[in-house]
């Protein structure tokens, strides 16, 4: 298996990341490429979100990743991808930054990296993941449009300090790397547990979006799977594996 990043792909432009990669199965049948972009002129995050793409500020990119352990570990790689951020953003800042299920990275409350991941089966039917990146590395919130002013921020603004993006790709690969090998060789309750010590405090007020009618509880963690689990008003857990969640504190 080539490590990832053994050969990066640097474009000026492009509409995304993911969907170029998507879109070509030389690409997808690629393990360890990675495409890095300047500007994104369609990125997307979860459930259609818009990515607000900042040229030359952001470290934007997408990998492609071939699992080799159990498929029952594909569900939780978006977790372990906000992991193995958080531990680059820490080596490399000495920041803390928190999680939020599934794969949100926040410094003092607001957003710093998005993460989505999607796939697409080969001919075969064997799994080609393309995970997306992309980190508010420098400049500040007013960098952002009004209305997204609150929820977000950068690494510089955290720090104090410029970020070399450079040094953030390689930082994030490795730790990407380590942890993803760490998963297919079978230690998903050690890296969970980590995932763990990162997440937002507190059982914090949430709706699924997506039940009929939407449903609301409090977040009470992940479970071994990876799944959040909600405590609903009657006091039973539901284990929420995928659909839309709105925090709502």
């Amino acid at each position: 298996m080539n490590p990832l990043g053994y050969r990066i792909l640097r474009l000026d432009e492009v509409g995304s990341t993911n969907t170029l990669i998507l879109e070509n199965d030389r690409y997808l049948d690629d393990p360890g490429l990675v495409v890095l972009a300047h500007h994104q002129t369609a990125g997307r995050g979860r459930i259609g979100r818009r990515w607000i793409s900042l040229p030359g500020a952001q470290l934007q990119f997408s990998a492609v990743v071939h699992p080799s352990g159990h498929p029952a570990e594909i569900g939780v790689v978006s977790l372990i991808a906000g992991l193995s951020v958080a531990e680059a953003v820490e080596e490399l800042l000495g920041l803390k930054p928190a999680l939020k299920w599934p794969n949100d990275v926040l410094l003092g409350g607001r957003k710093v990296c998005g993460i989505l991941t999607e796939s697409k089966p080969g001919e075969r039917g064997q799994p080609r993941l393309v995970i997306g990146i992309g980190i508010n590395c420098n400049g500040g919130e007013s960098d952002f449009p009004p209305d997204l002013q609150p929820l977000l921020t950068t690494l510089q603004q955290g720090s104090g300090q410029a970020v070399d993006l450079e040094a953030a790709l390689r930082a994030v690969l490795s730790r990407l790397e380590e942890n993803l090998s760490a998963l297919w060789a079978g230690r998903r309750a050690a890296l969970l547990r980590a995932w763990r010590v990162r997440a937002l405090p507190g059982e914090r007020r949430v709706r699924i979006a997506n039940a009929r009618p939407p449903r609301e509880g409090r977040a009470a963690g992940i479970d071994a799977e990876g799944r959040l689990l909600i405590r609903l008003p009657d006091g039973s857990l539901h284990a929420h594996a995928s659909g839309e969640i709105e925090w709502l504190e």
